[in-house]
C-alpha cells in the first residue's frame, strides 16, 4: 500500500520544521541563511505543506487500502491520551475557575472550556482502549468528535486574536496545527467509530502527517522561548499541543503496521452468523457490522485446493472389470497383477462356456496345422 510511503518526507521535513522553529529563539535573527523570524514561520509552514502533499498524492494513488480500520493495542498512545486527559481536565478547570475569580465571562471561553472538559473524558476512553482492549465501540462514536471539536474552537480563537495583533507578531504555525489537527480528529473519529465513509482511514494518513508534522515543531519552539516557571499552567496551551502531535504519531504509527487492504477485510451483518466463530474470538463485533480479516501469516495456512479424495468420480472414463479366474488361468497363464484399474471391458466367447473346451489341435488356426504337418514329415 502506498500510503505508508508518507513517511519518506514526513520525517525528514518533521526534524527540519522542528529545526527551524528552535532556530528562531536558540540563533540569532537573521543567522540562517538571512531570514527573519517571520521567513522561518513560512519555512515551517513551507514544510508542512510538503509533507501534506506528498501524503496526498501518495493516499490518491493507493487503491488497495481498505476503508475499515479496527484498532489495536497501543500502549505509547493510551499513555499520552491518559496524560493528554488529565492536562485537558486540568486546563478546563482552570479555565473555569478563572471565570468566577475575575467574572469575565465570554461565549467563546465558556465553549472551549467545556469543550475541554468533554474531550478529557474521550481521551480516558481512548486511552484505555489503546492500553487494555485495543478495541473501541461504535456506540462511542458522537463522543471521538470531542477533539475535533475542541481544535476547531481553538482555531477560531485564533483567528479572532490575530485580528486584535500585528500580523508581523503573529505566530500563524499555530493556525496550521488547529486546521490539520481539526480535520484528522475527525477522520479519526469515524475511523474509531466504524462509520460507513469512503476515505476516512485515508483522510487520517493525509491530515494526520502534517498535523503530527506541524504541532510537533510549534511545540518545540514555544516551550523553549516561552516557558513560564512561574505559574505552570500558562504553559498547558503548548504541552497540550506537543502531547496531540505525539498521540497522532503514535496512532500513525499503529496505522501503518496494522492498517489492512481491501481483499483482507470481510464486511458483515450482526445477524450473519456464518462470520461469528471466525478466528475463536479475534473477530470484532460492531452494533451494524463486522470487521474482519486474515493476515498472510493465515492465509499461507489455508489449503491451496480444496480437492478432497473422497469425491465423486462416477463420471470419470473407467469401467471396473471382474476378471475369470478360470479363463485368466487357461488363456493368460497365472499373473499377479493388478488389472483392475485399467481401461477393460468383459467379453464372452464360446470358449467360456462349460462343455465348449477345445483341444489343443483345434485351436489352432490353418497355418499352424500345416507347420505342424511339414515338422511331422521330416
Amino acid at each position: 500500500m502506498v500510503s505508508k510511503l508518507s513517511w519518506i518526507l514526513f520525517i525528514p521535513l518533521t526534524l527540519a520544521a522542528a529545526f527551524l522553529k528552535l532556530a528562531q529563539t536558540i540563533l540569532p535573527d537573521n543567522s540562517i541563511f538571512g531570514m527573519s523570524d517571520m521567513m522561518l514561520d513560512y519555512a515551517v509552514i513551507g514544510c508542512v505543506a510538503l509533507i501534506f502533499l506528498f501524503a496526498l498524492i501518495m493516499c490518491l494513488c493507493d487503491r488497495r487500502i481498505s476503508k475499515y480500520y479496527l484498532p489495536h493495542r497501543n500502549i505509547p498512545a493510551g499513555i499520552i491520551g491518559l496524560l493528554l486527559a488529565l492536562l485537558l481536565a486540568a486546563d478546563g478547570a482552570y479555565a473555569v475557575n478563572d471565570m468566577f475569580v475575575t467574572g469575565k465571562v465570554e461565549v467563546l471561553p465558556v465553549i472551549e472550556a467545556v469543550m475541554l472538559l468533554f474531550a478529557a473524558i474521550v481521551f480516558v476512553v481512548m486511552g484505555l482502549a489503546h492500553s487494555f482492549s485495543g478495541k473501541g465501540k461504535k456506540t462511542f462514536g458522537l463522543l471521538y468528535a470531542a477533539p475535533a471539536l475542541l481544535c476547531a474552537i481553538r482555531l477560531i480563537r485564533c483567528f479572532v486574536e490575530f485580528t486584535t495583533i500585528s500580523i508581523t507578531l503573529a505566530d500563524i504555525t499555530r493556525l496550521f496545527c488547529y486546521i490539520f489537527a481539526t480535520m484528522f480528529f475527525f477522520n479519526y473519529a469515524v475511523a474509531l467509530s466504524m462509520t460507513e465513509a469512503k476515505n476516512a482511514v485515508k483522510s487520517c494518513f493525509i491530515y494526520g502527517f502534517p498535523a503530527s508534522a506541524a504541532m510537533i515543531s510549534y511545540a518545540a519552539g514555544n516551550l523553549y522561548a516561552n516557558l513560564d516557571t512561574d505559574n505552570i499552567m500558562n504553559n498547558a496551551h503548548n504541552v497540550e499541543i506537543a502531547l496531540m502531535g505525539l498521540y497522532i504519531l503514535a496512532f500513525l504509527i499503529e496505522l501503518t503496521i496494522f492498517v489492512k487492504d481491501r481483499d483482507h477485510v470481510v464486511i458483515a451483518d450482526q445477524e450473519d452468523e456464518e462470520y461469528k466463530d471466525i478466528h475463536d474470538g479475534e473477530i470484532s463485533d460492531s452494533d451494524d457490522f463486522v470487521v474482519t480479516g486474515l493476515d498472510d501469516d493465515e492465509r499461507s495456512d489455508v489449503p491451496a485446493s480444496n480437492y478432497v479424495t473422497t469425491a465423486d468420480t462416477s463420471d470419470f472414463l473407467y469401467q471396473e472389470v471382474r476378471q475369470d479366474e478360470k479363463r485368466q488361468a487357461t488363456y493368460y497363464g497365472p499373473t499377479t497383477r493388478d488389472v483392475d484399474d485399467y481401461i477393460t471391458q468383459e467379453v464372452k466367447s464360446d470358449f467360456d462356456e462349460p462343455g465348449n473346451e477345445k483341444s489343443y489341435a483345434d485351436q489352432l488356426d490353418e497355418i499352424d496345422k500345416l507347420i505342424l504337418e511339414i515338422s511331422g514329415d521330416k
